[in-house]
């Protein structure tokens, strides 16, 4: 049972052993939790009840219509997040009317692709949105519905710029570095797959050649809208983007007052100092650029998947704008287990739970309503984050871990609503250690989870409906990486020893996903990788440095060959 600061007794591994949550582990998760408080009351309410109220109450709905003294809720209550007001005084309680499942995912067939390795003669040294756009095109031509992307989450505008799409700056804002640019391609920034991308280079030829279309430059023979596009991203991380140009890639470095979040203070400066908010409306405006060209993107006939990202870097914009809410002092991570025998430590800090409740789960709620904007489906990284998280004191090991609980069916119901409210599907990347509960409850809202062949015994004509079903990840090797023995997974190259003698490795590869489409899971998608015989995976956990998130597929994006419609 978890104690008043939501950390568990301990936790049984894959194998079974129980791990007990030492004194010293426990001591210091409290102490970076702080004493919990209760904060302003919140009431989640399932779509379509009427339960009664212990005493007459106004009711503000979302849109601001009013509804007056009421001693139950309207059972046709809309879906949103309203206002409840006593008549005779006391708190104003949140309420959240949600539905109790997400869409259900599609039966298809699709391709899942990191999206800074597509290239072609057009993209400025990494894979962009127009390069995604062209991939989506290839798939739907080949009888494809489905194209789940990398997280499209901005890192840091500063350099160096990060390799990882997975550990972001903001999750609740867009990479610029993934924009579609005008032809000409600088000479130095021409694809070639036999070198790794270098973001650096990339960053500063698209810093500039951006800032000059918003000055109004006339660019690759097309004047770019300079007005304010609409964007989906929050202000506050625009802001973030200028100080951060200013003061370096780590708010808690900055000077003060900008090391907090304090909207008086960048008001004050937005209404003195026309660079700073000068530059700020240039990131906004990037953020714009990027929903005008996703919205391409979806509109050549696929379903776009976004994939969401367990959290985000402890000196982003995220971080800094939610400080207050924040474990600093901790990070997220998971326990050693036969994938990772020394366990993993993500460099993510985690959200306190009391925290979150405090802020009436409004950095959640922003979050998810970001990730599903632009797409039709979305993948929760690591979606066992929902219920539990293994949290690794600062300067410890993920052996001296502990696992915190999490609200859960709070954020299910958050989920379900934005889910609901975006008309787009919902799958949970649920390997690793998972507690029983978890599937079945993703299973009821919908949530589907996820099937990889290198962790079945059993072959995919058994695996379940609702799953997304695949080959591997962007964590795992690739196929033709074990055929080569290139990856040193020496016990999957015995799994496959039987067939790879009998045929070539392109029939090997061909012949797994033939297996993968034919399987009952309602949505199967091959990696671009698989597809590309490339030996090399896009990222091998444990390594910090080097090649990791810098890859390009071997083939440009319109000769990756495709399975015969």
């Amino acid at each position: 049972m978890p104690d008043e600061w939501s950390i568990t007794d301990g936790y049984f591994d894959v194998a079974g052993t129980w791990h007990e949550t030492s004194a010293p582990t426990r001591a210091a998760l409290r102490a970076a939790m702080g004493t919990p408080e209760d904060g302003p009351p919140v009431w989640f309410i399932p779509a379509g009840t009427s339960p009664s109220l212990w005493s007459p109450c106004r009711l503000v709905l979302e849109d601001g219509q009013e509804i007056a003294s009421i001693n139950s809720l309207p059972a046709d209550l809309p879906i949103g997040y309203h206002d409840l007001v006593p008549i005779d005084g006391g708190p104003v309680t949140r309420l959240i009317v949600h539905p109790t499942s997400c869409p259900e995912i599609p039966s298809a067939w699709g391709v899942a692709v990191q999206t800074y390795s597509l290239w072609s003669e057009h993209s400025w040294g990494i894979g962009d949105l127009g390069d995604l756009a062209t991939l989506a095109g290839a798939v739907r031509a080949a009888g494809g519905a489905a194209v789940l992307v990398s997280p499209l989450h901005q890192p840091a505008p500063s350099w160096p710029q990060l390799d990882s799409p997975y550990y972001p700056s903001s999750r609740r804002a867009r990479n610029p570095l993934l924009l579609a640019m005008p032809d000409p391609c600088p000479d130095d920034l021409h694809c070639d797959p036999r070198q790794l991308i270098d973001r650096d280079a990339v960053w500063a030829a698209k810093r500039t050649m951006l800032a000059a279309a918003y000055d109004g430059a006339e660019i690759g023979g097309m004047a770019w809208a300079t007005a304010d596009l609409p964007s989906d991203a929050p202000w506050t991380v625009a802001l973030w983007n200028a100080l951060c140009e200013e003061y370096g890639g780590d708010w808690r470095d900055w000077p003060e007052p900008w090391r907090r979040f304090d909207p008086r203070a960048l008001s004050d400066r937005l209404d003195r100092d026309t660079d700073f908010s000068r530059r700020a409306r240039f990131h906004h405006w990037c953020q714009g650029l990027i929903v005008y060209q996703l919205a391409d993107v979806a509109a050549v006939g696929v379903d776009i998947i976004g994939d969401l990202a367990v959290g985000f870097a402890p000196d982003g914009a995220d971080a800094w704008e939610y400080q207050d809410l924040l474990a600093l002092d901790v990070r997220i991570g998971a326990p050693p287990d036969p994938f990772s025998a020394d366990g993993q430590e993500w460099g993510i800090p985690p959200f306190v739970p009391w925290r979150l409740r405090q802020a009436r789960f409004q950095p959640f709620i922003d979050t998810i309503r970001a990730a599903f904007a632009g797409v039709q489906g979305l993948r929760i990284d690591h979606v066992m984050g929902l219920f539990r998280q293994f949290w690794v004191p600062a300067g410890r090991q993920p052996a001296d871990g502990a696992y915190v609980e999490f609200p859960a069916e709070e954020l299910l119901a958050i989920i379900c609503l934005e889910a609901t409210r975006a008309g787009a599907f919902v799958v949970g990347e649920d390997l690793g250690t998972v507690e029983p509960r978890v599937r079945e409850r993703l299973a009821e809202c919908k949530i589907a989870g996820t099937r990889v062949f290198w962790f079945e015994e059993d072959p995919p004509s058994t695996w379940p409906a609702a799953c997304l079903a695949t080959v591997t990840t962007h964590d795992l090797p690739t196929i033709a990486g074990v055929l080569s023995g290139a990856d040193g997974d020496d016990d999957q190259r015995e799994r496959l020893a039987d067939v790879a003698l009998a045929v070539s490795p392109a029939a090997v590869i061909a012949l797994m996903h033939e297996a993968l489409l034919a399987a009952p899971s309602r949505l199967r998608l091959l990696a671009a990788d698989d597809l590309c015989a490339a030996t090399e995976r896009p990222n091998r956990p444990g390594t910090v440095v080097g090649p990791n998130w810098r890859r390009r597929l071997p083939f440009p994006v319109g000769k990756i060959p495709m399975p015969s419609p």
